[in-house]
């Protein structure tokens, strides 16, 4: 497949540039942006050293975001993450890793078990041979790195969420629209809650359901969860969404206070007995 360079290292500059909010999976800034190993080929390595699997999403049937770039030079496999048309994933040469030549291949996603096995041969990496000093500050090194990022960014017009970790970025006070199609739940049977909304919501439609969060004037800039209840299952965290400041003046809408069950009772009991003293008169006064 053919690669694009010059994207590849935008994306790459872009890592970099990220800023991390509160409870963000971001990776801190590096000085050593990762190495893309292309579709085919053969990519020279050294242990600890930091390379990417960039591939266009779409393309092939089995390239699409979740699915797992795995090999044995590998620390451990890497995810393709969708970052507007592009599937990229990042990964780490083992310290442990032996001299010779590496299969880097794409396999089906974690809880995939419905769908057809991913086997697919990317390309190969060659690992250099290192000495035992050279391995040890390997480790040391790659055991100070914060974990990859997570988050990936999905191209405009797309429903939101089209993952659990498609980050969407709003203001405090601004509105964000769910939608999942029915096989996840039906109407009125799921109620979306998180810290940064106002209230919790629940979605309705018919083919699709949806539902309109707002975020709170007063929700700190960071990085939140979206838990997903639905009607006799457990919750689950469903989606996640990035707050900025609030603009001047924002201000939440009004909510109407809600009268306490007991005293709703007291309304209806009141009005019960009012109605049946009005009726009561009515049949005295026929009466006379």
């Amino acid at each position: 497949m053919a690669m694009k360079p010059k994207r590849i290292g935008a994306i790459a500059a872009l890592m970099l540039l990220l800023p991390g909010g509160t409870g963000s999976a971001l990776a801190a800034p590096r000085a050593d942006p990762p190495r893309p190993v292309p579709s085919g080929t053969e990519l020279a390595v050294r242990p600890g050293e930091r390379v990417s699997v960039t591939t266009e999403a779409g393309v092939s049937g089995d390239a699409f975001s979740g699915v797992r770039v795995a090999s044995p030079a590998f620390a451990a496999d890497g995810t393709l993450r969708m970052d507007d048309s592009l599937l990229v994933a990042v990964v780490t040469v083992s310290c442990t890793a032996e001299p010779g030549s590496y299969e880097v291949r794409f396999g089906s996603p974690l809880g995939y078990e419905n769908g057809p096995a991913i086997d697919r041969l990317w390309g190969n990496v060659r690992v250099a041979p290192a000495e035992a000093a050279e391995r040890a500050q390997c480790a040391r090194q790659v055991a100070q790195r914060q974990p990859e990022s997570q988050e990936e960014r999905y191209p405009a017009g797309t429903e939101w969420p089209a993952s659990p970790w498609d980050v969407r970025t709003v203001p405090a006070g601004g509105q964000l629209k769910a939608e999942d199609g029915l096989e996840m739940g039906g109407d009125g049977m799921v109620k979306l809650s998180s810290p940064g909304f106002t209230r919790p919501v629940v979605m309705h439609g018919d083919k699709r359901v949806t539902a309109t969060v707002r975020i709170r004037c007063d929700a700190q800039p960071g990085l939140y969860t979206v838990h997903w209840k639905e009607e006799g299952k457990p919750a689950k965290i469903w989606a996640r969404y990035r707050v900025t400041a609030a603009s001047p003046g924002c201000q939440d809408p009004a909510v109407a206070p809600q009268k306490a069950p007991w005293l709703l009772g007291a309304a209806a009991l009141a009005a019960v007995g009012a109605a049946g003293y009005a009726l009561v008169r009515r049949r005295r006064k026929v009466s006379r």
